[in-house]
């Protein structure tokens, strides 16, 4: 089995009109009508874009009013279809109708990101804890499901951190070094929620991924045995050029090899990098992405049994499923451009 994706939409450009035009990190979403959310970090905004990919409008602006962020996330959506948009610089909620309209906003008594929402109206999210501030910085991260109100209902995941920023003593070809070393070929904690509101969550330290139901039980695990990857030469040149193209003007005149050759890479990739769950229920792994041009993939099925393997070659960054549409974001030439696939899912030979 192969699922083949064909590009149907791009929204972005390199030069032009500044509606169209991504630099720095973007989250995207799309709701039931098929307009697209794009959220514009840099410029703490999300732009608002029709089925054919035409700019409508923009809601949020910098600052601390109502309406405006300090820091903005990924757009969500509640029970009643309203726009939700985190803003984790001020712990607050900001809540919009779908035409822009502020309704209201209310804080949030934890430091939470990575903010999502069930169907059920639950949060998962993740809060720092066991801070110390000390002599070494460190703390922890709690991945859980937390009530309307907050409350931490289950911890899925409990992941301790040490400070890579210290800069005492050190020069800044130091202090990057250290910062990629903390992110080059590390394992991360992902997590999608389907329409029925079952939340899958993984760490790819290991070829798991956990089933929760909406109330935070474990239902299912889904595993797959793995040969571990062992980093290349040619992966480590290729983490290099993508960092270079995202640090930009950080990195001085004349150090970039002096900063790469100090980075610490562990001796193995992740078992996977990330998933997103389908909308007939199967979940869509990808599993390497190293290959500019080639992207390896495993599907598991809505009972988690693992069904193909195939090579794509689309762009995985955000990548997630909706109305029968793929929709990633692809980095070209630092720029950023929003991308929607149809696909179609074909038999090779007998492989089911």
């Amino acid at each position: 089995m192969k699922i083949t994706f064909e590009e149907e939409l791009t929204i972005g450009t390199a030069e032009g009109n500044e509606n169209d035009m991504f630099v720095s990190q973007v989250f995207i979403n799309a709701d039931e009508e098929g307009l697209i959310y794009i959220t514009d970090r840099e410029r703490r905004t999300v732009k608002i874009y029709d089925p054919n990919g035409q700019y409508l409008f923009s809601i949020g602006r910098p600052g601390q009013g109502p309406g405006e962020f300090q820091d903005i996330s990924r757009v969500i959506f509640d029970s009643e279809g309203h726009i939700c948009l985190l803003d984790s610089s001020t712990q607050r909620i900001s809540f919009f109708r779908k035409d822009g309209t502020f309704l209201n906003a209310k804080r949030t008594p934890l430091k939470i990101d990575m903010l999502r929402m069930n169907p059920q109206g639950f949060y998962i999210g993740r809060i720092p804890d066991s801070i110390k501030l000390k002599n070494a910085k460190s703390w922890d991260y709690v991945y859980g499901l937390f009530d309307p109100q907050f409350n931490l209902v289950k911890e899925f995941m409990r992941f301790h951190q040490e400070a890579w920023w210290t800069t005492k003593g050190k020069s800044l070809t130091q202090v990057l070094a250290n910062y990629l070393s903390s992110i080059a070929f590390r394992p991360r904690v992902h997590f999608d929620i389907d329409g029925k509101g079952f939340l899958y969550f993984g760490y790819p330290e290991e070829y798991v991924i956990r089933v929760y139901s909406p109330d935070g039980r474990l239902v299912k695990l889904i595993r797959r045995d793995h040969e571990p990857r062992l980093i290349e030469r040619k992966d480590k040149e290729r983490f290099m050029e993508n960092q270079i193209g995202e640090l930009g003007s950080k990195i001085p005149d004349g150090e970039v090899r002096n900063i790469f050759s100090h980075i610490s890479y562990p001796q193995y990739k992740p078992a996977y990098e990330r998933f997103a769950v389908m909308e007939n229920g199967w979940i869509f792994v990808v599993v390497d992405s190293a290959e500019s041009n080639s992207v390896l993939v495993d599907i598991f099925d809505q009972e988690g049994q693992y069904i193909a393997a195939f090579e794509t070659n689309i762009p995985t960054e955000e990548l997630f499923f909706k109305n029968g549409k793929a929709y990633a974001v692809a980095t070209i030439d630092g720029y950023k451009f929003i991308k929607r696939y149809r696909y179609t899912v074909s038999e090779i030979g007998d492989t089911l």
